[in-house]
C-alpha cells in the first residue's frame, strides 16, 4: 500500500500528460538558461599552485593545514 502511493507519488508528473518535462502534445517549450565554464585569472591560477606546492612540501598535517590561501 505505502509503496503504491510512493510510486504514484513519483509518476504523478508523468501521468498528468508530460507537462513536467514541457510538453510532448504541443505544451510549451521552457528556455534553458547556461552559465559559461568558469575561467581563472593569472591570480587565482597562481594562487591555486602556491597551495597545492605548499601542501607537496609539507612534513605533516599540521603544515598542510596552514597551506590555504585566502582569496
Amino acid at each position: 500500500m505505502i509503496r503504491t502511493t510512493l510510486l504514484m507519488a513519483l509518476l504523478a508528473p508523468l501521468l498528468a500528460g508530460c507537462n513536467y518535462f514541457g510538453g510532448w502534445w504541443g505544451g510549451q517549450r521552457e528556455e534553458i538558461i547556461t552559465r559559461p565554464p568558469p575561467y581563472y585569472d593569472r591570480a587565482e591560477i597562481d594562487a591555486i599552485n602556491a597551495e597545492a606546492e605548499c601542501r607537496r612540501l609539507a612534513r605533516n598535517t599540521l603544515q598542510a593545514g596552514r597551506c590555504g590561501v585566502r582569496r
